[in-house]
């Protein structure tokens, strides 16, 4: 009896133990980490917090250069979206689309008429192989900006692509109705691969020799898009109009003595018949009456011509006197054939 009592006291302690470590290990899971463990969850944390492109910079390498820049400008101006779109030209120049997408993304958020963003997406989506996607976002940057040629020509080609000829024309056509350059190779070399060109100048023949109609003429911003390429991506300052800067403050001479913009002295000019001078200030020019018909002069009268002088000979002259012809059977060379000449009377003088 006693051996017995024994061994189920035993198995009692036993259960007792067992069940005392499953607490302490239900413990164990439940309490707060120690320092040691909180340190490895905090590196960890900053290992994941960390971009994944960081790591493979290369300090000194031009481009990783600028892409550590950029990231400082967005650390200081994180709401700007033509930075983000910058800095995701950046990213799909160095080969890395799914964090460049990420930063075109973020610009076209921060700023909703922000078109250039969608357009270098679509670039990206496109050299990746993903034309669902890259026509998605030829599409958004079309709605934003209706008249901006490059993405209509990319949607264009994408659509000739997949054979949805129709659509292709509809937006080559419109390409190059804004934009008669894109059909020359050397501005967009891209038409080259085009089979359908043809068919989109046909489209736009009898709008190009006419006026274009103001739904389309408002699309078209003069040159503002003539220069953008086609054939990458677009950063920012190339597609935004120029802000005019601050004019230069001239120096003023004294009263009266005007410069030039240059900065040289104009040359005064001559007082004006009925302009006033400095004391009253200028005055109002009036125009002379205009003649009318009853007292407007008539033409000038044609001078009649001037006879021609009277040539009179001079009066120690005599006028010669014929002279005679010879008959026939007379010879002037023969003295004896010519009958004698009379001779002038003597002149008797007076006595």
């Amino acid at each position: 009896m006693t051996r017995a009592v024994k061994n189920g006291a035993l198995a009692l302690l036993a259960a007792v133990a067992c069940i005392g470590a499953r607490l302490a290990a239900q413990d164990m899971a439940t309490a707060p980490p120690t320092s040691s463990s909180a340190a490895a969850s905090s590196s960890g944390s900053n290992k994941t917090s960390e971009p994944f492109y960081r790591k493979y910079l290369v300090a000194g390498n031009s481009l990783d250069d600028q892409i550590v820049e950029q990231e400082k400008r967005i650390a200081e101006t994180p709401n700007d979206a033509n930075l983000h779109n910058d800095f995701g030209n950046l990213l799909a120049k160095r080969r890395f689309p799914k964090e460049a997408a990420e930063q075109y993304e973020i610009a076209a958020k921060l700023d909703k008429s922000n078109f250039i963003a969608y357009y270098n997406l679509g670039l990206l989506r496109e050299t990746e192989g993903k034309i669902d996607a890259a026509i998605s976002a030829y599409e958004k940057s079309i709605k934003r900006k209706p008249g901006f040629p490059p993405s209509r020509f990319r949607l264009g080609r994408l659509f000739e692509r997949v054979g949805r000829s129709e659509d292709a024309v509809a937006e080559y056509s419109q390409a190059f109705l804004t934009d008669p350059s894109m059909r020359d190779p050397k501005r967009n070399p891209l038409v080259i691969d085009s089979e359908l060109i043809y068919r989109a100048s046909l489209a736009n023949y009898q709008r190009d020799v006419a006026t274009a109609v103001e739904s389309d003429a408002m699309w078209v911003e003069e040159n503002r898009f003539k220069k953008v390429p086609v054939d990458r991506s677009v950063a920012a300052e190339e597609v935004e109009p120029a802000e005019p800067g601050e004019a230069t403050p001239r120096e003023v001479g004294p009263a009266g003595a005007a410069t030039t913009p240059e900065g040289h002295p104009r040359r005064a000019r001559p007082p004006v018949a009925g302009e006033g001078g400095s004391v009253g200030g200028p005055q109002q020019r009036t125009a002379p009456a205009r003649p009318t018909r009853m007292n407007r002069a008539g033409p000038r009268p044609t001078p009649a011509p001037a006879p021609a002088p009277e040539v009179v000979p001079p009066p120690d002259e005599a006028p010669s006197q014929p002279q005679p012809q010879p008959e026939p059977g007379q010879d002037p060379n023969n003295p004896e054939t010519m009958p004698e000449q009379p001779q002038p009377p003597e002149e008797v003088e007076p006595s």
